[in-house]
């Protein structure tokens, strides 16, 4: 991998009937953590 820290997006996780498919899509992808964020996340887990 790239070393980058990914996170699972927001708003999949309920009233997914009203969203488009388009949208669950989208939603469904890793996405990239923020910078600032990434780097306490390393720190918590020693690396």
């Amino acid at each position: 991998g790239s070393g980058k820290v990914m996170k699972q997006g927001a708003g999949m996780r309920h009233n997914l009937e009203k969203k488009s498919s388009r949208v669950t899509r989208r939603l469904n992808q890793e996405q990239v953590l923020a910078p600032a964020d990434a780097k306490v996340v390393k720190k918590l887990l020693n690396k």
